[in-house]
């Protein structure tokens, strides 16, 4: 599989030839391209639909590339995202100070071909060997979780830290196919980051561990109200993915190994909460061993439900 399979790249100009033009190169390297002629909208197209690396022009009449490239570095959730910046030649003939910019690489307009593909080939290279984003969700992975966790508890910094796993996904995917299953997490992220982005808060984290394992960092004054409106939210929208006689029926009819049938509600959250408020954590290993016997808890209850540590 070449490195190039799946990878997507978001392209932001006013020029539609130049989109088109960068459009037409990349898609030979076989990357996925979409783009926007509109700075303003690009944010939300970005926060919908999260690339692998943006490709970003400098000058354009709604807003500048700069000041895009500002918010999307300043943004808790997204702030990971590789950026390339495309730059007129006459901009740095002009004393441009390249170093205020906030950006990953850049390319100087005019350019080429050969230019373009070689320079979004090692920004991507570079990005994967520095972070571990989830490729479905382009969400931090695993390690920049841990990391990041550690972070938190090295600097006292209080926060509530929620475990989320979807019940029953797993029968879900089994029937539906591995397609539908991966729309769900897709959705499963844009509403997490959705919800946790109105806070407006440079202290909110998201994550995904991987598979329908999901994490979120917010001050503890948010925690209860995060959980209930994505309790909430999930529970409107999941039953569209389903099949009329599946949602109507409120459940999965599915065979086992041994061949007997069984039956799997309607996919719910469990979300376990752990908080360094009231009570001293040192480890981030600490809290995931906290989440994870809560998470336990969580899921023998029925329906959707969040699961907070009370020791002291």
């Amino acid at each position: 599989m070449s490195e190039s399979h799946h990878k997507r790249i978001f392209v932001v100009d006013d020029d539609i030839k130049i989109l088109e033009s960068i459009r037409k190169n990349l898609e030979k390297e076989k990357y996925f391209v979409y783009s926007s002629d509109n700075g303003n909208k690009a944010l939300d197209i970005i926060y919908n639909e999260p690339p692998d690396l943006i490709i970003l022009d400098l000058i354009m009449p709604d807003i500048s590339g700069e000041k895009l490239c500002n918010e999307l570095k300043n943004d808790s959730l997204y702030g990971h995202l590789p950026i390339i910046m495309l730059i007129p030649k006459k901009e740095l003939q002009n004393n441009f100070d390249i170093k205020s910019l906030k950006i990953d690489d850049y390319i100087i307009k005019p350019f080429s071909p050969e230019e373009l593909k070689a320079r979004t080939s090692l920004c991507l290279a570079r990005s994967s060997r520095e972070l571990d984003a989830n490729p479905l969700t382009r969400l931090p992975g695993n390690h920049s979780i841990t990391k990041e966790t550690q972070h938190r508890l090295d600097s006292n910094q209080v926060f509530s830290f929620a475990y989320l796993d979807i019940d029953n996904f797993k029968s879900f995917n089994d029937k539906y196919g591995f397609s539908r299953g991966d729309e769900v997490l897709r959705m499963t992220a844009r509403l997490l980051t959705s919800i946790i982005r109105s806070y407006n808060s440079p202290e909110c984290y998201v994550g995904h561990i991987g598979g329908d394992d999901f994490v979120f960092m917010v001050p503890p004054q948010f925690i209860d109200e995060a959980c209930t409106q994505m309790i909430k939210n999930f529970g409107l929208i999941i039953p569209t993915f389903y099949d009329e006689e599946d949602r109507i029926r409120g459940q999965i009819k599915s065979t086992d190994r041994q061949g007997k049938i069984q039956y799997f509600p309607i996919m719910t959250f469990s979300i376990a909460v752990v908080s360094n408020e009231k009570r001293k954590i040192k480890h981030a290993g600490e809290i995931s061993d906290i989440a994870s016997k809560l998470k336990k808890h969580a899921k023998t209850l029925e329906g959707s439900n969040y699961v907070t540590d009370r020791r002291r």
